[in-house]
């Protein structure tokens, strides 16, 4: 997927988060009207940090041996690194914001 400033990737975690998500609220809570906004929330957000990528947050973790950054969409946090060298944006993650961030942080 390609927006105005740097390209973006997904890792194979954030695809499946993104992915579980969507369903989890759409099926389970039978409510894809608002899977879809969250999808279109998601998208949005995605663009504006294409084009200036360092408007997330910084993550501030010991554990983490590369600078990494969030930034929220409604109640979900997605994490991202920004490779200059090859002009993209990739989302290691999408969480919900209730979960255990400490921990899922430490898995980045």
């Amino acid at each position: 997927m390609t927006f105005e400033g740097y390209d973006i990737e997904l890792t194979e975690a954030a695809e499946s988060d993104i992915d579980d998500t969507y369903e989890y609220i759409a099926e389970v809570l039978g409510n894809p009207d608002a899977a879809s906004a969250l999808a279109d929330e998601l998208e949005i957000q995605i663009e504006k940090i294409c084009k200036r990528p360092e408007t997330g947050k910084l993550v501030e973790n010991e554990f983490l041996r590369r600078n990494v950054w969030r930034f929220l969409v409604k109640s979900y946090i997605a994490y991202y690194i920004i490779d200059t060298e090859n002009g993209k944006i990739v989302i290691l993650r999408f969480v919900y914001s209730g979960r255990d961030q400490e921990k899922i942080v430490r898995e980045l």
